[in-house]
């Protein structure tokens, strides 16, 4: 005690545990009336999502008052210089540690904040929920670093400079062994620049199909319509074509009909007409989409393509419109008296 501390009497030892005390007591009570402040400052200024934000901050600020309380009591005793001066220094890393805790709870609440939908103020612009997960790791990883160095520099850490140099030989080393790695790496970037696809979209990249559940660092992950959870390579979307079935606005259908050949031209007309006037009627059916022409003689029938766009692009409703469309098409042969022609070979005898 004598090699540490001077010559101490018992007034300062008891000031010390009442500024100790006094800190505990009230860490809780200053920590809550800030946090109130704060919230009605954002209530009244219309800041939505201030309140979550403030509450992550609540535990990092009790334990600044904590770590105060305890510098303070114990900067009034007469410690040798040497310690006073590790004293100063222990309670400035502390100081680190919790801001760093206060930063990291911060993104925490704005990656779920943002994650729910981010709009602009026009409401017109969405950014892609995709960004945020891969934009927030990155920011913590860089505050942890961050926060890592200053605690080292705090300590006056000399080797720190031997081990940054260690740590470039060894990144460039590591970059070398993990190309593929980092080629997924930016691959995530591009994807997400380039706003190709959001989390819930349906996409197809090679043979892998599905919706896109999560967009990592290294990889994106693709649900399947079996359920099956496809890793997909970020570097992947880079150099392969990739299609969003999502953004599409209509889904088409394309599909030939036959008549028997004992049709006559006049009757293979009419059913045409019916049935180009019975789509650009249908209220699924975008306007001057539909196409309905004799397309030619088969082998058996005498065909009639058909096409057009519906006004639709979920699978379930385009397969509604679909059925009802072909029931409406079914009618109308019924009306007219046309038959559906199926493939058949007619065998001639010939007599002696």
């Amino acid at each position: 005690m004598i090699i540490f501390i001077e010559q101490v009497n018992l007034n300062t030892v008891i000031y010390s545990l009442v500024i100790i005390f006094i800190f505990l007591m009230f860490k809780n009570v200053i920590t809550n009336i800030i946090i109130k402040l704060i919230k009605k400052i954002s209530d009244k200024y219309k800041l939505k999502g201030i309140t979550l934000i403030v509450e992550s901050i609540e535990e990092p600020l009790k334990r600044f008052f904590t770590y105060t309380g305890i510098y303070f009591a114990l900067s009034i005793l007469p410690f040798i210089p040497t310690i006073s001066l590790f004293l100063n220094r222990v309670y400035r890393a502390c100081i680190i540690i919790s801001v760093t805790q206060g930063l990291l709870n911060i993104i925490s609440v704005f990656s779920y904040l943002l994650s729910e939908g981010y709009y602009s103020k026009d409401k017109k612009i969405q950014i892609p929920n995709t960004v945020f997960p891969l934009l927030f790791k990155i920011i913590k990883v860089l505050i942890i670093v961050i926060a890592v160095v200053a605690v080292a520099v705090e300590f006056n850490f000399k080797q720190l400079n031997s081990i940054i140099a260690g740590l470039g030989i060894g990144g460039a080393a590591l970059a070398l062994a993990s190309q593929d790695l980092i080629k997924n790496f930016f691959g995530g970037f591009i994807v997400l620049t380039d706003k190709s696809f959001n989390i819930g979209d349906w996409i197809r990249v090679d043979s892998s199909e599905g919706t896109v559940e999560e967009l990592g660092l290294r990889s994106t992950k693709i649900r399947t319509i079996n359920k099956e959870l496809v890793v997909v390579p970020n570097a992947k979307f880079t150099d392969r074509e990739v299609i969003n079935y999502t953004l599409r606005e209509n889904r088409r259908a394309s599909f030939t009909i036959g008549a028997t050949y004992d049709t006559s031209s006049e009757k293979l007309l009419t059913v045409i007409d019916k049935i180009k006037e019975m789509l650009d009627s249908h209220p699924m059916v975008k306007e001057d989409s539909s196409l309905v022409k004799f397309d030619g003689f088969g082998a058996s029938s005498l065909d009639i393509a058909i096409q057009y766009l519906t006004n639709t692009s979920q699978y379930g409703e385009f397969m509604d419109v679909k059925n009802d469309i072909n029931f409406k098409i079914m009618n109308i042969c019924e009306e007219e008296g046309m038959s559906f022609a199926f493939p058949s070979m007619s065998v001639y005898m010939e007599k002696n």
